[in-house]
């Protein structure tokens, strides 16, 4: 998948359709599980340190069900983008006090521009922006289906 001018690999491992958490942080956990699982990234404690501090700074949740948590660092191998789904939602502090149902993990090397960094985020922003991604993403039965709908809402 390309995110703007970089190129993304999109891994359909990193699609999890039912998260089994129930909080932020077991969310992040087992995200960052997923993509060490793929193999997208090493010493996962440390990422998931880093995007636990990110998130005292601040909710990376953007409202109307999306959190976009990211991080860029050393303990990542290529630039991912890791996308949990769950239809009961999870706290996540959002201005709205909406429950996240959709979770971006924007995730890129340390040695990354950070521009093109931003412009990961922004683009995730992007594909979340609209209802109608939200809502296909949401009922996509496959990760196969996300990935169309991350293709074409890119495109």
């Amino acid at each position: 998948m390309t995110l703007g001018t970089a190129p993304i690999g999109y891994d359909l491992s990193l699609c999890i359709p039912n998260l089994k958490a129930k909080g932020k942080e077991s969310a992040l956990a087992e995200m960052v599980s997923a993509a060490h699982l793929a193999g997208a990234i090493r010493e996962p404690d440390l990422l998931l340190e880093l995007l636990r501090v990110r998130e005292r700074v601040g909710s990376t949740a953007l409202g109307k069900g999306v959190a976009i948590p990211s991080a860029r660092s050393v303990t990542v191998l290529a630039p991912r983008l890791v996308l949990g789904r769950t239809a009961r939602g999870i706290e996540w502090g959002a201005a709205d006090g909406h429950p996240v149902t959709l979770i971006f993990m924007a995730l890129a090397p340390g040695e990354w521009r950070e521009e093109a960094f931003h412009g990961l985020i922004a683009r995730a922003a992007a594909v979340a922006r609209l209802q109608r991604n939200r809502h296909r993403l949401l009922s996509a039965p496959s990760p196969e289906a996300v990935a169309e709908v991350l293709r074409g809402a890119s495109a």
